[in-house]
């Protein structure tokens, strides 16, 4: 059996259009801070920063 590294796997996209805005939790940094020297990632966006919003 072998395997082919230049062969590119298909991407599939969703058809329905996706739109990001801020999130409203860390601010868009994809971070929060929870004391003076401890940051977190936020949970709400996973660290993007950004919340899709669906729309058909």
């Amino acid at each position: 059996m072998s395997f082919s590294l230049t062969k590119k796997e298909k991407k599939v996209t969703p058809s329905i259009s996706v739109e990001r805005s801020s999130c409203q939790q860390c601010g868009g940094n994809g971070y929060m801070k929870s004391t003076p020297n401890c940051y977190h990632t936020c949970l709400e966006c996973l660290g993007t920063g950004l919340i899709p919003h669906f729309s058909k």
